[in-house]
């Protein structure tokens, strides 16, 4: 068990360093999809999302560099697509949204 004083003085290192840990990967989040042993679980997911939000007005929480508000951009109505790290959203906002419904803010969640 830590000592009440480490608690203290660490209480929120976790959530700080942890937002700055995801800043400075932001350039390599997308790597992951290009694994091939997540290709089916993917293509699965990309035939399923964007018939899941049709036509809604969707809040997405830590939308990183917008790769799922990509792929559900075509159907839903709105996207506010969230994030904590401005560097994500920047990736996320040079993406392409072919019916210019998507907003980017950040945000804590």
């Amino acid at each position: 068990m830590l000592p009440v004083a480490w608690l203290d003085n660490h209480a929120m290192e976790p959530a700080n360093n942890l937002a700055e840990y995801y800043a400075r990967r932001a350039a390599e989040y997308e790597k992951i999809f290009a694994k091939p042993e997540r290709q089916p679980d993917l293509a699965c997911l990309w035939a399923l999302l964007p018939g899941l939000f049709a036509g809604r007005d969707v809040l997405e929480v830590a939308c990183g560099t917008g790769y799922w508000t990509q792929i559900i951009s075509g159907s839903a109505r709105s996207i506010l697509a969230t994030d904590i790290n401005e560097e994500v959203l920047e990736i996320a906002r040079h993406k392409t949204y072919p019916n210019h419904n998507v907003a980017f803010q950040i945000a804590d969640a």
